[in-house]
């Protein structure tokens, strides 16, 4: 899996995070592409993303509405799930 495209070639590349090279964010990196041999930077960014859910059983359900009928999300948190109309 490629983390980045080298800005020269456009072939994919791995950041070589040897001892933890590239991990801290805000710094200025760099790093020679494998494939053509020139030297690219590159800098970090780290981002975080959370779903919340209540705890079992304290979900209040409702539909998504008619256009998505089977799907039902708690009015609380971000839980939903697929309910199979009994036809």
């Amino acid at each position: 899996m490629s983390d980045v495209k080298c800005p020269y070639c456009g072939e994919e590349q791995e950041i070589n995070h040897d001892d933890g090279y590239g991990y801290e964010e805000d710094g200025d990196y760099e790093q020679e592409c494998e494939h053509c041999e020139k030297t690219f930077n590159f800098t970090t960014s780290i981002s975080f993303s959370y779903d919340v859910y209540c705890l079992d059983g304290e979900h209040e359900m409702k539909s998504w509405g008619s256009e998505h009928p089977d799907m039902w999300g708690c009015k609380k948190c971000d839980f939903y799930e697929l309910r199979r109309s009994q036809t």
